[in-house]
């Protein structure tokens, strides 16, 4: 289902201590041990480049989306992406249609045509196909020769060569291509960027896998205290229940 832009109770100052808390809830449950995912894109050891993970840092809680995902194209299978600074989302998600809507290639309107030429591609709409043919052939035969007789099983392909490459321009950190970047993402990098803002983990370059998890689980450990001392009648301030990054330093 689309990302819906949660209401502003969830995105404001009071809703940090339920992020903060999200780990410890996973434990309290029976949970031998937590997974992240978006979290550890932005780490310093991640395989991605310094634009992406610096546009990872500064992403907020309503700034995904979803988009088709290029190995199920085909089944109209979305994933869920970075909507803030790429173009990606809307460029894919008219790929698709597209093909629902045409036949084939040839079927393409000048309109439809120069888009994908000027905008999304960038290259002839011929070179792409002889790229993307010779590839299959090499890699796939049967499926290049399915795509020899498929028209649109071919425009599929062709659309996926787009869906693909931007995967790799944001890998690499491609500079021309930034628009494009398909980044992988979910609501909790905006929801580990507001509770990390004005503390070290705040910068990317900070981010290390080590530190981001230590400080998970001692956020976990401390909401863990807090509702003990709760328990036992001890009257805490609101203000005791925000575990900050840094705050066992």
């Amino acid at each position: 289902m689309p990302t819906r832009k949660p209401p502003r109770s969830a995105i404001g100052q009071e809703s940090r201590p339920r992020r903060q808390a999200a780990a410890h809830a996973a434990f309290v449950l029976g949970a031998a041990y937590v997974v992240t995912g978006s979290v550890n894109q932005a780490c310093v050891e991640a395989g991605t480049s310094t634009a992406v993970k610096e546009l990872l840092a500064r992403a907020g809680i309503a700034d995904c989306t979803m988009a088709p995902a290029a190995d199920m194209f085909e089944l109209g299978i979305d994933v869920q992406v970075l909507q803030r600074g790429s173009l990606f989302p809307g460029r894919a998600g008219w790929l698709y249609r597209l093909y629902t809507e045409h036949g084939g290639l040839d079927e393409l309107t000048d309109a439809q045509r120069e888009r994908l030429e000027r905008q999304v591609l960038r290259r002839g709409l011929p070179d792409v196909e002889r790229e993307t043919l010779a590839w299959l052939a090499e890699h796939h035969p049967e499926a290049a020769a399915r795509a020899a007789t498929d028209r649109r099983f071919r425009m599929a392909a062709v659309f996926r060569w787009y869906l693909g490459q931007s995967s790799r321009w944001a890998s690499d950190g491609e500079p021309d291509r930034t628009v494009d970047y398909q980044i992988w993402c979910g609501p909790a990098m905006g929801a580990f960027n507001a509770w990390t803002e004005g503390t070290p983990l705040a910068a990317p370059e900070h981010r290390h896998a080590a530190t981001v998890a230590r400080e998970l689980l001692t956020g976990a450990a401390y909401h863990a205290r807090v509702g003990q001392l709760r328990l036992a009648g001890v009257r805490l301030p609101a203000a005791c229940a925000d575990y900050r990054p840094g705050s066992s330093a």
